[in-house]
């Protein structure tokens, strides 16, 4: 009985290293990656580079998984007053077609070429309007 205890002891206990171990090296490739776009990009950030940026992320794959894209907008926006420089890009899934407006994906990139904000919004209803008599 004490050699099956050693037993599990010593196999928990490896097993706790190699997830650690395992855990360590997949953190050090997600820095490489992300170091890969930042150094490729370029001082000034262009649509494309944001772009790249973006479907790189995977917040951002999270948020576009099975959803056909009808558009894609890009921008530029600059706010002196809080102090905020960034591209936004806007994926805009096709139109259900049912009375209700299709969620927007919204993504933020900030001049240091890393997302700083992925989220998607809220559809909302349209009512049916009935035309007057």
């Amino acid at each position: 009985m004490d050699r099956m205890n050693a037993l599990v002891a010593g196999l928990l206990i490896l097993t706790l290293f190699l997830g650690i171990g395992i855990g360590h090296f997949i953190s050090a490739q997600d820095e490489s990656c992300e170091t890969g776009i930042v150094d490729t990009c370029s001082a000034e950030i262009t649509s494309l580079d944001a772009l790249i940026v973006a479907l790189n992320d995977h917040e951002v794959i999270g948020l576009l998984d099975k959803k056909d894209i009808d558009t894609i907008a890009i921008s530029k926006v600059s706010s002196l007053e809080r102090d905020a420089d960034y591209t936004q890009i806007v994926f805009h899934p096709q139109d259900p077609d049912d009375r209700m407006t299709p969620s927007m994906i919204v993504v933020q990139i900030n001049d240091s070429c890393m997302v700083q904000a992925a989220y998607e919004t809220y559809p909302s209803y349209i009512p049916e309007t009935v035309p007057k008599p």
